[in-house]
């Protein structure tokens, strides 16, 4: 017979108060924390960041996954929803834990939630 236990967040005896993360569904921490750390809002909730070089590549920042790669789409997931890049001749160019860049002919770049 197999026993399951339970693991308590361990809490040190010197800290007063639990520390908290800023999400993206709440504005008002990540405002005040912009301001007092003097960074983009956006870095602090890991939006997604699209840059575009002319019509032939692009690179996100902050993604999750790659849901869809075809030569024709490439979908990608993000925190706040998905991102479509459509084309011709699509390829990902490199890919890392948290940028990534698409080139090829690019047609269009739609945001879905």
């Amino acid at each position: 017979m197999e026993r399951k236990y339970r693991v308590r967040p361990v809490k040190h005896k010197h800290e007063k108060r639990m520390k908290a993360t800023p999400s993206g569904q709440d504005p008002v921490i990540s405002r005040k924390l912009s301001g007092v750390m003097r960074l983009p809002e956006d870095i602090l909730v890991k939006a997604p960041v699209v840059t575009s070089y002319g019509r032939y590549r692009v690179c996100i920042e902050n993604y999750r996954s790659i849901l869809e790669y075809q030569e024709e789409q490439i979908r990608i997931q993000t925190k706040t929803g998905k991102i479509r890049i459509a084309g011709k001749c699509l390829g990902i160019a490199y890919y890392r834990e948290e940028c990534m860049c698409v080139v090829g002919e690019i047609h269009s770049i739609e945001y879905q939630l």
